[in-house]
């Protein structure tokens, strides 16, 4: 005996994940982009993070500008230029190899 949201009956139409309806979700390229990203972007974001913490700074001469701008931005920009290029080369390959 199932429960209300799963009965066919009780929402008067078919159930959209029932039977494979859906197929929906990422795609193939999405998700290495994505994984691409992350894999690179944590790394960057700590060493980033950790030259920032331990720089040191000359007299007379503003350093340590902020955070923004030295560890975040930096670190987003790279992540999401290799996230994109990696979907481009995943999308690339499997259209000229589509096995």
């Amino acid at each position: 005996m199932g429960g209300l949201l799963c009965e066919d009956r009780a929402l008067r139409y078919s159930m959209p994940m029932r039977d494979g309806g859906y197929k929906g979700g990422t795609t193939v390229e999405g998700r290495w982009g994505c994984i691409a990203s992350a894999v690179l972007g944590v790394p960057v974001f700590m060493f980033l993070l950790l030259a920032n913490t331990l720089g040191d700074c000359l007299p007379d001469i503003a350093c340590k500008k902020g955070f923004l701008t030295q560890v975040l931005l930096p670190t987003a920009v790279i992540a999401i230029g290799v996230g994109l290029l990696v979907r481009w080369a995943v999308k690339a390959a499997t259209r000229n190899n589509p096995d």
